[in-house]
């Protein structure tokens, strides 16, 4: 699959891409962060893809993966946020 294709067939999936990944994320700017990352992601790897009737699938789980690493991501950030300051005393 060369770059023009790729460059296609994802643009007939950005809208289901974006709601997958909003439904992960629940934030907009974050979903299309992830849509961007996939993307990104899969043409990096799409010489890997051995199954071309298999596009749409093999994308998906790329953003899922993406959205998962981001929800891990944020979900640190937030216990990291609440936790209280510790500091270290001399004695």
């Amino acid at each position: 699959m060369d770059a023009n294709e790729y460059a296609g067939r994802t643009e007939l999936l950005k809208t289901r891409l974006y709601r997958t990944a909003y439904l992960y994320l629940n934030n907009e700017h974050a979903a299309l962060e992830a849509v961007d990352e996939a993307v990104y992601q899969g043409l990096r790897s799409v010489r890997k893809l051995r199954r071309p009737e298999y596009f749409n699938t093999w994308l998906t789980s790329i953003l899922i993966h993406t959205c998962q690493k981001e929800f891990r991501r944020r979900k640190r950030e937030t216990l990291a946020e609440t936790l209280p300051e510790t500091r270290c005393m001399k004695k």
